[in-house]
């Protein structure tokens, strides 16, 4: 009986010593951990535009330094932090971050890099950004109707080639996606890759008008124009005084003035001449576009988002381009070839489309069918 006394008691003492070191390394373990902690947290230094030379800056963000400031006034209310312990990024961080992205068409994580966040950060940049100017690009992007700004229209086109009552000159372009996980195969074009078949209006000034981003790269133009706003515009009774600019594969309207396919007399020829002189003015302008947005050239790759978020970043760019032509920015001299040969793509393209034309489009429906889950 003694011997189970002791051997009981024993082995509670083990269990009370056993506790006891248990909890006294827990505390150790616990003071050591809480060493590693610093006292306040550090937070790294942002690098924003302000940090840039003028000449860095428009060469990184293709802007000046005074229309990005311009830019941040504009969306300073919709950027600022929701949170309230005043840590979020600042408005000239998130601004910094998104044009990056716009500009040379990188990836988030290479973006992030010229403000030093990271790719978690750089993404929600790059949509409150793009949310912002989406919302407000139809100040950017409009047709006027008054008196003033057609007069003016049809003086600076006919101050080109001499083609009168000209107001806009139209063409589409194909901006490169990733092939959506639904109904990639409208996204095609004639060329074999995924890519909207975006249709582009402009000025004399090469400002873009009008923008439709919203029809798949298989769509025909002549589709294409049917279903956007521009036919409502010259169709009704306060209806522009002049006409639009076209090449040969849109269709034949009494406001849509078109080359002709074989002239037969000098008179037939001057005007296909003034014509196409003329009608230069939007393809300088999607070169010009494409060269500014890397993002949009199929030379810098190809959007890898969904179909609704690539035609916004699509129409945004369009945005930060009339901006740009607003305040008299000039490209950069050593991208002048890149603009030769995105007007070189379109005017290929252009080519292979009056090819194709008749067996592209028949009795005004295109072969596929424009993608119904696509934002207007």
């Amino acid at each position: 009986m003694s011997c189970c006394v002791e051997i009981c008691r024993r082995t509670r003492e083990r269990c009370i010593t056993r506790t006891w070191r248990t909890a006294e390394r827990g505390q150790r373990r616990g003071r050591v951990r809480r060493r590693h902690y610093p006292c306040k947290r550090v937070y790294r230094q942002r690098l924003t535009f302000l940090d840039l030379s003028e000449e860095l800056c428009q060469r990184r963000l293709r802007l000046s330094q005074q229309v990005v400031t311009d830019i941040c006034s504009l969306l300073q209310e919709q950027l600022l932090p929701a949170g309230l312990g005043g840590h979020g990024l600042p408005v000239a961080v998130k601004v910094t971050t998104a044009l990056h992205f716009f500009a040379p068409g990188s990836f988030q994580c290479a973006t992030g890099d010229i403000s030093t966040v990271c790719q978690s950060s750089a993404r929600k940049c790059i949509r409150q950004v793009m949310d912002g100017l989406f919302a407000r690009a139809s100040n950017y992007i409009h047709f006027p109707r008054d008196d003033n700004s057609q007069n003016e229209w049809a003086v600076g086109f006919a101050s080109l080639a001499g083609f009168p009552r000209v107001q806009d000159a139209i063409e589409c372009t194909h901006v490169a996606i990733r092939g959506p996980p639904h109904e990639p195969g409208v996204f095609i074009n004639q060329k074999g890759y995924h890519c909207f078949n975006v249709q582009l209006v402009c000025d004399h000034r090469k400002r873009f008008m009008q923008v439709c981003a919203r029809f798949p790269g298989s769509c025909h133009v002549a589709f294409i124009l049917c279903q956007c706003n521009i036919p409502g515009l010259f169709q009704t009774g306060d209806r522009p005084k002049g006409w639009l600019i076209r090449d040969k594969g849109y269709p034949l309207e009494t406001w849509l003035m078109a080359p002709l396919r074989n002239h037969t007399n000098d008179a037939q020829q001057r005007y296909n001449q003034s014509h196409v002189t003329t009608r230069c003015a939007i393809e300088q302008a999607i070169g010009v576009l494409k060269m500014r947005s890397r993002c949009l050239d199929r030379s810098g790759g190809a959007l890898r988002y969904s179909p609704a978020r690539d035609s916004r970043i699509i129409v945004v760019r369009c945005v930060l381009y009339n901006i740009a032509q607003q305040r008299g920015l000039q490209v950069e001299k050593d991208e002048g070839a890149r603009q030769s040969s995105s007007v070189g793509d379109n005017i290929e393209e252009e080519e292979e489309d009056e090819e194709n034309e008749e067996e592209e489009y028949d009795d005004g429906a295109p072969i596929a069918r424009p993608a119904t889950h696509i934002a207007a």
